[in-house]
């Protein structure tokens, strides 16, 4: 994979809002590469800030010191030109897809306005007959939604019309925001195959926000944990799921639900309550939930480190839960 051409990079992004007076960092210090036709999920609970990098990457969310760059270019987040260039490369695919779309525009208009927007096609014909292609590759027929609009799709008819007005642009970079979330069980897979197969065939580099371990693992080729801001553990999908590192990624790997068998993996995983000033405390932000927590967790925010090779955690005591059996 290192062979591989480096796509996007995140270094040092962090982005604060404003709450209720006191600033707090959505995202905190993270740096991330991903190479060309790679999947890369990001996994969290809800508030972990999976989203909100997601959106920054893409310019949504306005990054408060960092940077991103794509193909080698650092984006400028207050110049519109580069913002042009950046949602030309980079697209986003909703976890709504009935408010992703303006109610007044037929399915077709709709993801036929960035080829407009961007002035990809003059020919009105051929930018039709893109779209049309466009369309098939995710399972939709042209010709049956030319005149149909939003609210007269299924909601996985809509998700897949969603995918193809991100795909109609040829973006380098998909950014998916928990595309499946509001989906039936029964459409999910499909939603998910389609994206494996677009990677596979052309490449498209995709990074999948979800809070879900096991949707994670089929669709992606690593899984980035983040909690509280922070990656605090990046591999390869099965080397995360299969071997954590991280007892929050143990604590995620619990909540997912298991109809047969017992669990692959043996140690302490319920999650702790410890009293703590979070005003004045400085340790590990996961500290007060850990159930294997030590002396040194409570001086200082541990760095990502590689335990074994290509698999990072951001712990002091990686390794203590698999002397637990």
């Amino acid at each position: 994979m290192n062979s591989k051409t480096t796509v996007l990079q995140v270094n040092d992004l962090t982005v604060q809002f404003d709450q209720e007076g006191r600033l707090v960092k959505a995202v905190d210090h993270v740096d991330l590469e991903l190479v060309h036709g790679e999947i890369l999920a990001l996994v969290g609970e809800s508030g972990s800030g999976k989203t909100t990098l997601g959106r920054a990457i893409v310019g949504l969310a306005r990054p408060n010191s960092g940077s991103v760059i794509i193909d080698g270019v650092k984006v400028d987040y207050r110049r519109a030109g580069d913002l042009r260039l950046l949602w030309r490369k980079v697209q986003m695919i909703f976890q709504d897809p009935y408010s992703a779309f303006d109610p007044l525009r037929t399915i077709v208009e709709s993801v036929l306005l960035p080829l407009h927007k961007f002035g990809i096609f003059q020919n009105d014909t051929l930018a039709r007959e893109h779209v049309e292609r466009v369309l098939n590759s995710v399972g939709l027929n042209y010709n049956e939604l030319e005149s149909k609009y939003p609210h007269e799709l299924s909601g996985g008819q809509r998700q897949r019309a969603a995918i193809a007005r991100a795909l109609v642009v040829s973006p380098r970079v998909l950014i998916a925001d928990e595309p499946v979330s509001m989906l039936d069980v029964s459409l999910r897979a499909g939603i998910l195959d389609i994206l494996k197969d677009l990677n596979e065939k052309n490449g498209v580099t995709v990074v999948f926000v979800t809070h879900d371990l096991a949707v994670a693992q089929y669709i992606s080729d690593r899984i980035a944990v983040m909690y509280k801001g922070k990656i605090v553990e990046l591999g390869s999908s099965t080397e995360v799921v299969r071997e954590p590192f991280h007892p929050y990624t143990r604590l995620l790997l619990k909540s997912v639900p298991r109809l047969k068998a017992k669990q692959e993996w043996r140690f302490r995983t319920d999650s702790g309550t410890r009293a703590v000033d979070l005003t004045t405390f400085t340790g590990c932000n996961f500290y007060p939930r850990c159930p294997i927590g030590v002396d040194d967790c409570t001086r200082g925010e541990p760095r990502l480190q590689e335990v074994k090779p290509g698999h990072w955690a951001a712990c002091y005591t990686p390794l203590l839960a698999f002397a637990e059996s």
